[in-house]
């Protein structure tokens, strides 16, 4: 008997633009890099990628990954290689965290909006959720700072510093130093979600959160998902040697070695024959390419219907629409036209943006998007009976 099995964790439908998925485009899959270091890595014969690997992590893959962030721009600061620790993506590190470092029952600050799997790991670890406003400049600190003078201890505050989904705004400067002096003052840790630091385009974000830590209390998440494929499930956490050594020595990690021993192997040879950089160059091109679009798209159907800042980086574009607009009482309509989206109130721990949507402008080409904000707009100029939603 054959059963019908999922393959991928998104089967978008015949028909429909779906600008909810923040995804790589398939095209842009890196299959002749993979297909080259497989061949370099397999030529080595070498079985060691097949062992239970070191629990910091495939030691050779480490140094490489080092190297690679040591040499971007957009991170801003000197890696070494004892400050990094081998993921199986970004989400299980951050669960991980939660298991190391915040106890049931204990309270974890986000940004609000925020990423809405993070507080479903939030949530599954029974863990109170407790969101601070964000504006042009991200997180508002010093609305953090009144929580705290009033009482609240939270275990953790999670951040996306950068290109923030679903905003797409990167914290200020100033911010990220206040940011730092609260986690010490009040004695917290910062999981910083830093997946979209290396995806700018025209200007450079923001260095690392890390760069800004003087306590040791951040611990920065990156991930080869957001810039070379999903499918290898791989990250990193860079953080102070104490933390990497409490992530090396848990249970999860001991019990079965270092996370993705095989796929670190095969992404150091990505890494070491240039075919990183090559890549995220390439990804940097094409969604600037891609951003450009949706916004002229948006201009030319909205006009100054709708309010929104282009993101200068990252995946997504955060649009806020009038006052009484409802975005999920469009959504069954948008779907019949043929585009989909994700509702604001799916980024909020308390139901809010009732108005506002995500759109992300990396799985679909130049002229699905514009179809797709074509589509958009002619959901929202009608109901069901073609009476006006505005």
């Amino acid at each position: 008997m054959k059963f019908d099995l999922p393959s991928v964790l998104v089967s978008i439908k015949d028909g429909v633009i779906d600008l909810g998925w923040g995804h790589p485009s398939s095209r842009l899959h890196p299959t002749e890099a993979i297909r080259i270091a497989s061949e370099r890595l397999l030529a080595a014969d070498d079985s060691t990628p097949l062992q239970y690997g070191a629990t910091q992590g495939f030691g050779p893959f480490i140094e490489s990954l080092s190297g690679f962030l040591s040499s971007q721009p957009a991170y801003g600061m000197p890696v070494d290689p004892r400050h990094l620790f081998l993921t199986a993506g970004a989400s299980q590190g951050l669960d991980l965290a939660c298991t190391l470092y915040a106890p049931a029952g204990s309270t974890v600050v986000v940004e609000e909006p925020t990423y809405f799997v993070i507080e479903k790991i939030f949530r599954e670890r029974n863990l109170n959720v407790i969101g601070v406003p964000t504006d042009s400049e991200g997180m508002v600190v010093s609305k953090l700072e009144s929580l705290l003078l009033d009482g609240l201890k939270p275990s953790l505050l999670y951040t996306i510093p950068t290109y923030q989904n679903p905003t797409g705004i990167c914290l200020s400067n100033d911010r990220r130093h206040q940011l730092i002096s609260l986690a010490n003052e009040f004695d917290f840790h910062i999981l910083a979600d830093e997946v979209y630091q290396l995806i700018y385009f025209d200007q450079l974000p923001p260095k690392s959160l890390l760069a800004f830590d003087e306590g040791n209390r951040v611990i920065s998440f990156g991930s080869f998902s957001k810039i070379l494929a999903p499918g290898l499930r791989t990250g990193w956490i860079h953080s102070a040697p104490e933390i990497v050594k409490k992530f090396s020595d848990a249970a999860l990690t001991f019990s079965g070695g270092g996370f993705n021993h095989y796929s670190s192997a095969l992404i150091r040879e990505v890494i070491d024959l240039g075919l990183l950089d090559s890549h995220v160059s390439i990804l940097r091109e094409e969604y600037s390419i891609r951003s450009n679009a949706m916004h002229q798209a948006l201009k030319l159907y909205f006009g100054n219907e709708i309010e929104y800042t282009h993101p200068s980086g990252g995946y997504y574009f955060w649009l806020t629409f009038p006052k009484g607009f409802n975005a999920n009482l469009l959504l069954p309509l948008a779907e019949r036209i043929g585009v989909s989206y994700r509702p604001g109130n799916a980024f909020s721990e308390s139901g809010s943006f009732p108005r506002q949507i995500r759109l992300a402008y990396t799985l679909f080409e130049v002229e699905e998007l514009e179809e797709g904000i074509s589509r958009l707009h002619e959901a929202y100029s009608k109901d069901n009976n073609g009476a006006s939603l505005k």
